[in-house]
């Protein structure tokens, strides 16, 4: 099988680039690569944040392959276990995950971009969901998703016409971190991530858990009801040797060493 994707290391960070040539289209062999990236991130120890990000200068990834659609493929059926674009990997990766956005973000794209924790985009990245003019929804994220992170009936708008969401726009809605400039978005990435990185890795998922475990709770319920809740990552790091370790370099006045247990 042709490699779609590109996977490195620096570090704690794992970068994965989508590399398809000409829109970064997914596939089903996509699904499949990025679904075992997604996984080995999730799964190493070694590794505390990812970032995606796409080939080329005009596409972060142009959503679903029409091509294979046309076919009669569907997307929520045959593109492995993982799912459509891997993104079932994700729903229990408590790493956290960074989207460098370089260009047009459309459908499936979209939808990992929505399936990240922090954004990046470039000023010439724009966002589409075309996918009722094509005869289907967004349901990998777009549906379920877009309407948590926007008001109603603005993500209504977006999901039910199908016009293009302007990266200014989504900065004002806080959509994205930032809008960088082209040759600063993958430094601008790694360093985000590489901070990241410097915190106890038990203490960044337990953060990312807590989050998704609390995040359609009531105030008094997320605050008062978290240890009934058994949160594995949550328990572990309290009992770990670094939920002392970082009070003791603290008071040392010297650098923490993170063992993850």
């Amino acid at each position: 099988m042709d490699s779609l994707i590109r996977t490195a290391r620096e570090g704690r960070v794992f970068i994965v680039t989508l590399d398809r040539p000409r829109a970064n289209a997914i596939n089903i062999a996509m699904s499949e690569q990025l679904a075992e990236a997604f996984t080995t991130f999730r799964d190493d120890d070694d590794l505390s944040v990812a970032i995606v990000t796409g080939a080329g200068d005009k596409f972060f990834c142009g959503g679903w392959d029409m091509n294979e659609a046309a076919s009669g493929v569907k997307d929520n059926e045959e593109h492995g276990t993982g799912g459509f674009a891997g993104l079932q990997v994700l729903l229990d990766c408590n790493k956290p995950l960074i989207a460098a956005l370089n260009g047009l973000t459309v459908g499936g794209g979209w939808e990992i971009s929505l399936a990240c924790d922090l954004v990046l985009a470039t000023p010439n990245t724009r966002f589409w969901f075309p996918e009722v003019q094509r005869g289907f929804i967004a349901d990998a994220g777009g549906v379920q998703r877009l309407p948590r992170m926007l008001p109603r009936r603005i993500a209504m708008e977006i999901l039910l016409t199908g016009r293009w969401f302007e990266v200014a726009e989504a900065e004002r809605w806080g959509m994205i971190n930032a809008i960088v400039e082209s040759d600063e978005l993958m430094p601008r990435a790694l360093e985000l991530a590489k901070q990241i990185a410097k915190g106890a890795p038990l203490s960044v998922q337990a953060t990312k858990e807590v989050v998704r475990a609390t995040e359609t709770m009531s105030d008094r319920d997320a605050l008062t009801g978290l240890n009934g809740l058994a949160l594995p990552l949550h328990q572990k790091m309290l009992a770990s040797s670094d939920f002392l370790e970082g009070p003791k370099a603290f008071t040392e006045g010297r650098a923490p060493v993170w063992t993850g247990r």
